[in-house]
């Protein structure tokens, strides 16, 4: 009978021992937050914090240490320094580029509707319109009237799409018509 009485009081003491053990070590256990704009600091395995103001091993090999940070190309790196590597352009000029290899393309959509060749009209709407849509809304930023064409142009050129797939020539078409009125209508929104 001892026996059985000792067997049974052991699971709770175990149990016990190991709840101790297990807020124990969250207590030991910090969050590791991140905080922006710094880089890399060493600890001890994150439960005796090191110097706070020095790099991690190999952080700091080869900089400038008298920057608060230690790579260019880092993602901490502020883009106001004037000895930054990412600098501000002007992507009007690409976009403008963009727009005007996509306008090719959409010239050449009304003779594969009229061929009926649908498989090309799929393919030329879906050739560059990924490109098209972003300097598209690159130009558009702020420009309400350009906002406004571009979405309806988008839609135009879904539908051209789709009735192109469901094989129908006068919707496809007319939906083709449609997205160059609103293609004109963004180009004069944004002054191309």
């Amino acid at each position: 009978r001892r026996a059985a009485r000792r067997r049974e009081a052991e699971p709770p003491r175990r149990n016990f021992g190991a709840a101790i053990a297990g807020a124990a070590g969250l207590g030991f256990a910090r969050a590791a937050n991140a905080e922006a704009g710094t880089g890399p600091k060493f600890s001890f395995f994150g439960l005796i914090p090191g110097s706070g103001t020095a790099y991690s091993e190999n952080a700091a090999f080869g900089t400038d240490q008298s920057q608060p940070l230690y790579s260019a190309y880092g993602p901490f790196s502020p883009v106001d320094r004037p000895d930054a590597l990412y600098k501000q352009v002007d992507n009007a000029p690409f976009y403008k580029k963009l727009i005007g290899e996509s306008e090719k393309r959409l010239g050449k959509v009304r003779g594969y509707i009229e061929k009926k060749t649908w498989s090309e009209v799929i393919t030329e709407n879906t050739r560059q319109l990924y490109s098209l849509r972003k300097a598209m809304n690159g130009l558009a930023v702020g420009n309400k009237a350009a906002e406004e064409a571009k979405t309806a142009f988008y839609q135009d050129i879904e539908a051209v799409t789709l009735w192109s797939t469901r094989k129908d020539q006068a919707a496809a078409m007319a939906a083709y018509e449609k997205s160059l009125k609103d293609f004109a209508a963004y180009k004069s929104a944004v002054g191309i």
